[in-house]
């Protein structure tokens, strides 16, 4: 899936280099962050973690309903969990590259867009905070081996929404994990519903 992942993002430069319309975004918005495990109880007291994500959109057009849509930016995952006689909070803090293929759908105000793709993270730093007792909180470790967080987590993305005709954005996206995050037999998977605002610099030309 990395190899792909890879692939798919230097055939974006490439292509960003020969005759494609190329153009660049801001986006930022809200992330609803969960986690989900193998073990059904546990899931039942895990929750969504607010939190906000921010980043950089690259729109290389392929025809008149087809884009690439590589994007760049950071994003703020975890989960609440309520045990009942206290509550743990788990703080991440990622860099995302999705890259989508979207179909784009013309409309009298803008237009409408619908697609997906893989998504690589990586996680950059996390913790966990206990409402209840502040001396447990820790900083989690990364790398290889049983205790540990895996740094990079590979997911599909899909994403829904409106480009205005002055390139003003609003969009949806699900962001579901397939790396289990633990060195373990345990499953740790983070999903993220993101909701985003953006705005790209200079309008999409007619093909």
């Amino acid at each position: 899936m990395k190899r792909v992942l890879i692939a798919l993002f230097v055939l974006a430069v490439s292509y960003q280099a020969g005759t494609a319309q190329v153009r660049i975004g801001f986006k930022g918005g809200l992330n609803l962050s969960e986690v989900r495990t193998d073990d059904k109880e546990e899931n039942k007291e895990i929750g969504i973690r607010p939190a906000f994500h921010a980043g950089v959109i690259t729109d290389i057009s392929l025809s008149s309903s087809l884009s690439l849509q590589p994007q760049l930016y950071y994003s703020g995952r975890g989960a609440k969990a309520d045990h009942g006689d206290h509550k743990d909070i788990f703080t991440f803090h990622s860099i995302e590259l999705p890259v989508n293929l979207l179909y784009k759908s013309a409309c009298k105000s803008g237009t409408f867009f619908i697609g997906g793709g893989p998504s690589l993270g990586v996680n950059l730093s996390g913790k966990l905070e206990a409402s209840d007792d502040p001396s447990e909180n820790f900083e989690f470790e990364f790398g290889s081996k049983a205790g540990q967080i895996k740094r990079a987590d590979v997911g599909f993305n899909v994403l829904a929404g409106y480009e205005l005709k002055n390139g003003l954005l609003i969009s949806a996206n699900y962001t579901r994990g397939i790396t289990n995050w633990t060195n373990t037999a345990s499953q740790w998977r983070n999903n993220t519903l993101g909701i985003s605002v953006g705005y790209f610099l200079g309008k999409a030309k007619k093909k």
